[in-house]
Formats: C-alpha cells, structure tokens, sequence
C-alpha cells in the first residue's frame, strides 16, 4: 500500500505540474491595464480616436485601458518607443500612415515600420480637402488648374511640414494636375490654415477635420477632397477625382497595432473588438462628426493597406526630391 500511494502522489504531482505549465503558458490577457500609445499630443484626431476606441476595449475587456501620449517628431518618438516595448499585448500602438508608411523616406528612423510592428485593425482616417483663399481667381478645380497654368509658378502652397501628409498630398495634386506651386513650409497645420484664411498665402491641402469648420467661411473656398467619393461632412465639395480621373487616393490612417511578437490570440481579440465598436452606428457616428471616417479593417486588411500605402508613397516622396534626415 505504501509503495502504491507513493506512486499515486507522484502521479498528482506531474499531473498538477503539467497544468501548472500549461497555464502560465495560456495566461489570460489582460490581467493588467492595457495602454495606447499616441504619438501626438492631447486634443487631435488621432488622441480623439485612442480614446474612443479605447473606451470600447475596455468595456470588452473589462480591463482599464490609459492613452500616453508621447508627442514629438512627426509621431517617431513613440513608433520607436513600442517597437520596443515587450510584445505582451499590453502596449498598443495608434499609429498613423506617416509613422508607417512614408517615414522610412523622409526620416532616418530606427524602427521598421513593417517587421517591427504587427497590423491589428485600422479605425479611421481623413482625406485631405484643397483649399484656397478666397482672392484666388478659382471656384473650382478646374478653374484653379487653369489659372496655375496661365500662371506656372505664381501660385503657393503652404504645408505643415515637409513630408507630412499635408506637404505629400499638396504634392499629389500639383502632379496629377500638372502645375506648377511654391510649397511654403510651415512648423504646424493651425499656422498654414491661419495663413490661407488670412490671405498671406494661396492655398493648403488640409486634414478634413481642419478645415470642415471653415466650409461656411467666405474668406476661403473648399475645392476639392482626395477621397475616392465625396463626404458626408462636405456634400457640396467634388472628390478630386472629378475632375482630375486617375488620381490616388490620398487619406490618412490611425490604426492600432503592436510590437512584432504579440500572441496571435490577443492580436485576433483585440481586432475583433475592434471591428465591433465600428459595427455600432453610435460610435460611427462619433467619428463622422468629427470629420472621421471609419475603416473597418481587421488586420490583414489593414496589413495590405499598409503595404499599398508604402509602394504608392515611394515614388511620390522621391519625386518630390525629399530625403530621410
């Protein structure tokens, strides 16, 4: 009988020992508070979404969900900061198409914004609307691709930054419409907007969520949006794409994603929460009023647009002459 109870405790113990492993390999996620990392500061739309969405994560996850904004260039600081963070699941990343898709072109990072990062699910985006001040002979994107061409080179443009999505999609439409534009770099998008309504300079290809609140202005005319249709927030304003047929879409992204690494499992979860925040027309709604329009993407959609998104920035970033500093 000794022999045979020793063996049986013996039994129980490997047994309790083997569940022991299996458990802390299949943790359950989360057990602690998960944070999404913004890299801009307090108050703009990719903040805004960060914390639309994770409010959302934490309902689904019944788990405190903290946004850390770490501003400072253009969002790199803090694309390098989580490329680097454990792999756990519990740093998030909203990220956006300048810190993944056209920085490896005008930055010197030290990430890759592809192998470095995993694509969980996209949430919103803005395409770019041309804007002019209102002295500026042009009513409409015909008009003002005519003027530009009677007039090559008297026309400017301002941008937030050079290789920003306000300079790069400035930068699409001077191509695609064959004209010829002085870019005036600005050090913010407030300063070049404030500029064009003030009549210092002639135009701005601004974030959709800038300029809606400009659209009953009579200091400036809203011409045109880089969206593939026209929107809900600026019914009257024709898509570029009417007048100029071909030419890309140009919107940007705030998307969440992780470190390279991440348990695929958490990855899916996450995702789905995700895509069932967007199916809620209230939370729809929460973007579109704000000039957000929602990309409900998993993660293999958004990986796609991601890598669309780098073949179609290259070449435009390379004819534009910028270079990575």
């Amino acid at each position: 009988m000794g022999k045979q109870l020793r063996s049986f405790v013996a039994a129980a113990a490997l047994a309790a020992s083997a569940t022991a492993g299996a458990s802390a390999t299949a943790a359950p996620w989360p057990v602690r508070p998960i944070t999404i990392v913004v890299p801009y500061a307090p108050g703009g739309n990719t903040d805004l979404m960060a914390r639309l969405i994770g409010e959302r994560l934490a309902k689904a996850f019944q788990s405190p969900v903290v946004v850390d904004n770490k501003a400072g260039a253009a969002g790199l600081i803090a694309a390098e900061f989580v490329a680097r963070s454990p792999a756990d699941g519990y740093t998030l990343f909203m990220g956006t198409l300048t810190q993944i898709s056209t920085a490896p072109f005008t930055n010197k990072i030290r990430y890759d914004p592809v192998k470095d990062f995993v694509p969980i699910a996209n949430v919103g985006g803005n395409p770019f609307v041309i804007t002019v001040n209102a002295r500026v002979p042009a009513r409409d994107v015909q008009e003002l691709v005519a003027y530009a061409k009677r007039n090559p080179g008297k026309l400017n443009m301002g941008n937030a930054g050079v290789g920003g999505l306000t300079h790069l999609s400035g930068l699409v439409f001077a191509k695609y419409a064959g004209i010829d534009v002085v870019e005036v770099p600005y050090k913010g998008a407030s300063l070049a907007l404030g500029d064009v309504v003030a009549g210092q300079i002639d135009m701005y290809s601004g974030n959709l969520s800038e300029v809606v609140p400009y659209a009953a202005d009579a200091r400036v005319r809203l011409l045109g949006v880089s969206s593939k249709n026209r929107v809900k927030q600026l019914p009257a304003v024709p898509a570029l794409a009417e007048s100029l047929p071909g030419i890309p879409v140009v919107e940007t992204w705030n998307g969440l994603l992780g470190p390279a690494g991440m348990p695929a499992d958490v990855v899916d979860k996450i995702s789905a929460a995700v895509l069932a925040a967007q199916a809620d027309p209230a939370f729809r709604k929460k973007l579109e009023d704000v000039g957000i329009t929602p990309l409900p993407e998993a993660k293999e959609q958004f990986a796609e647009r991601i890598q669309r998104d780098i073949a179609a920035w290259k070449p435009v970033i390379e004819m534009a002459g910028i270079r990575p500093e």
